[in-house]
């Protein structure tokens, strides 16, 4: 956001609307946040606060009835907010590729592992049937899968969790992409899996020279991976810059709290922020977090805070 020479990926402003018969959800309100080329930037907040609708917007994988009512989002300077799905399918994979929480699901369950690999090398480098297969053995080599010429043919169920990442991990980098999304890649795993997950998805990207955005409700996990974060809340960016800055010295009322709710206190019980995250029924007129901030006063409910660059970070709060 300060270098926009750098900037792979630039979100500015973003406002979605998602539609039914009876109601309409603006689950993206302003969303604004940048993406530098080779950088580890980590999207944090609680569930509900727009993180992987925000990745969708990115990526073009939004549901049906879901649209981009203002703003733009640009690649290397290009809107493609507009771009038809033909256009994205030669981005996906290509320039931006995804894997999601649970790698399995994501994977053709009646296709070998190997055959989805080389099927999306094929497609966006155009080489033959013999050269993708054996670039898709080499991927999952790579990423550390034994026998990989065996495993190749095997399918999604005859692989272990940790070795469906590893090739749902595979795919995703098999055409070099400049951007991995990783959405939630260690909900659900112990610490020592957590771990190795972060360390395989932040060594690859680090090789390939691409950037990450991980995606996740679990601040603590991104201090050892990432060089920028964004803290989201109510579909917007509360506050976004360097890493160590933000962990060390917050200063939204939101991450601070959110910083404080993974430490342990005296008692070694985990502190909570009082309340939950709201569904976005209507366009917000203040702050998403003021109904439980303990900085709001009256004037935080009816004007939206922009954000502002206030220590060495930028942040959207009208009382720094």
């Amino acid at each position: 956001m300060v270098n926009k020479k750098n900037e792979f990926i630039e979100l500015n402003n973003v406002k979605l609307v998602i539609s039914s018969k009876n109601k309409k959800l603006y689950p993206l309100q302003g969303v604004t946040f940048s993406i530098p080329h080779n950088t580890k930037v980590a999207l944090v907040g609680e569930s509900g606060s727009g993180k992987s609708l925000t990745a969708a917007s990115i990526i073009g994988m939004l549901p049906s009835n879901a649209e981009i009512i203002e703003g733009n989002i640009l690649m290397n300077g290009s809107n493609i907010v507009n771009l038809s799905e033909k256009e994205f399918q030669q981005i996906r994979g290509k320039e931006i590729s995804i894997i999601f929480q649970n790698p399995k699901e994501s994977l053709n369950p009646i296709i070998s592992v190997g055959n989805q690999i080389a099927e999306v090398i094929r497609v966006h480098e155009k080489i033959s049937r013999k050269e993708s297969i054996n670039k898709a053995i080499q991927s999952l080599e790579l990423l550390g899968i034994s026998s990989p010429a065996k495993r190749f043919e095997d399918f999604p169920h005859q692989y272990s969790g940790g070795m469906a990442q590893r090739a749902a991990l595979a795919m995703a980098m098999a055409c070099r992409p400049s951007l991995l999304i990783a959405d939630e890649p260690t909900s659900g795993l112990d610490a020592t899996l957590q771990q190795q997950v972060l360390e395989l998805l932040s060594n690859q990207v680090q090789e390939q020279e691409s950037s990450l955005l991980l995606i996740t409700h679990d601040i603590s996990v991104v201090g050892a991976t990432c060089e920028q974060v964004s803290i989201m809340y109510g579909g917007r960016i509360m506050e976004f810059g360097d890493t160590k800055t933000i962990l060390n010295n917050p200063v939204h009322p939101y991450t601070i709290k959110l910083i404080e709710s993974f430490r342990r206190s005296k008692n070694n019980r985990m502190t909570t922020i009082p309340g939950s995250v709201k569904p976005l029924v209507d366009e917000l007129k203040g702050c998403p977090f003021a109904p439980r901030c303990y900085k709001a006063e009256k004037d935080c409910y009816n004007q939206l805070p922009s954000l502002s660059f206030v220590k060495k970070r930028f942040v959207a709060c009208s009382k720094l």
